[in-house]
């Protein structure tokens, strides 16, 4: 019985974190990707009405964009 609870909150658990990664990387990333790629790309992309696959394009750049940016941070503040 306890391995069931045990199974049952794992799971649980691992929705919540993929729900939590995704709307992250989908909210967050978009807001910061667009602009990164807007300004990478002078105006020309992402369109005014992207895909899902730009999205997810557009999303994945903005994630590591921050990731860079908060490395870069890291890296200055270490001299």
């Amino acid at each position: 019985m306890e391995d069931l609870i045990v199974a049952y909150f794992r799971a649980l658990s691992a929705f919540f974190r993929y729900m939590f990664q995704s709307l992250v990387i989908e909210f967050i990333g978009y807001g910061s990707g667009w602009i990164v790629c807007k300004v990478f790309t002078l105006g020309r992309f992402p369109s005014f009405t992207p895909t899902e696959k730009e999205r997810t394009r557009i999303s994945y750049i903005g994630a590591i964009s921050i990731a860079l940016f908060l490395l870069a941070i890291g890296v200055f503040n270490s001299f």
